[in-house]
């Protein structure tokens, strides 16, 4: 995301340099255009808002969502790992109950 915060931040400066001067909205609109779809609920909170967010607030939720993601992504790892190195319990043991065998000892009807 730093990355990602940083080529933006240099496009809105080098723009600037050339005597474009990017507004502060026109920055977090590129910010937000440019977000991959795991980032859908930030962009919604900001084009959402009464009252404009600033490129640092953007920044600052941005690196926060993506502090979580990684953090849900690690324990949802934790978790699957945790599951396939359980010991699974046999079905077919020898304690279990033995299926039913019906006798077919005679056949069709006494004779």
């Amino acid at each position: 995301m730093k990355e990602f915060l940083m080529k933006i931040k240099s496009c809105c400066d080098n723009l600037a340099s050339c005597g474009e001067v990017i507004s502060e909205h026109e920055h977090v609109t590129a910010i937000l255009n440019g977000l991959p779809p795991e980032y859908e609920s930030v962009i919604s909170i900001v084009t959402a808002s009464q009252v404009p967010y600033s490129v640092q607030g953007v920044v600052s939720m941005l690196l926060d969502a993506e502090t979580r993601q990684q953090v849900v992504s690690s324990n949802i790892s934790s978790s699957t790992n945790l599951v396939s190195h359980q010991p699974s319990e046999s079905v077919n043991s020898n304690d279990s109950i033995p299926a039913y065998q019906p006798s077919n000892t005679t056949r069709g009807r006494g004779r």
